[in-house]
């Protein structure tokens, strides 16, 4: 008797288990689009008042350097990944200069290129 009562107990603390996993894994899940939005905002700033100096960072801006790649026509490369800008962005190659900012902050604009990815 006492070691079905220990399966019972342990059935039941095996089902308050999962479900506080579910639980966090929820309330995860309804938090990733509001930090997703704020990153991509985040990247955006950085993008407009940083690279806007020779790249098209969006659709609002009018002026740019003509042989620079817009943010567009990168996100589209086929085969582009977050991880290939901030490389191209922490180890730049010429013309580009080396531009410092924070890991946070090379996330949020590699994240915010990706965002314009059409194809």
């Amino acid at each position: 008797m006492i070691f079905r009562g220990s399966r019972q107990s342990l059935g039941v603390s095996a089902l308050l288990a999962v479900g506080l996993l579910v639980g966090f894994a929820s309330a995860a899940q309804a938090e990733e689009p509001v930090a997703n939005k704020q990153r991509l905002e985040q990247g955006r700033a950085l993008a407009d008042s940083v690279c806007s100096n020779c790249h098209l960072v969006s659709g609002d801006q009018t002026k740019a350097v003509a042989d620079v790649p817009s943010f567009q026509e990168i996100a589209d490369q086929p085969g582009q990944t977050e991880g290939a800008i901030m490389a191209r962005i922490a180890i730049p190659k010429h013309p580009m200069p080396v531009i410092p900012i924070t890991k946070n902050e090379l996330e949020d604009v590699a994240a915010y290129i990706m965002s314009l990815r059409t194809e």
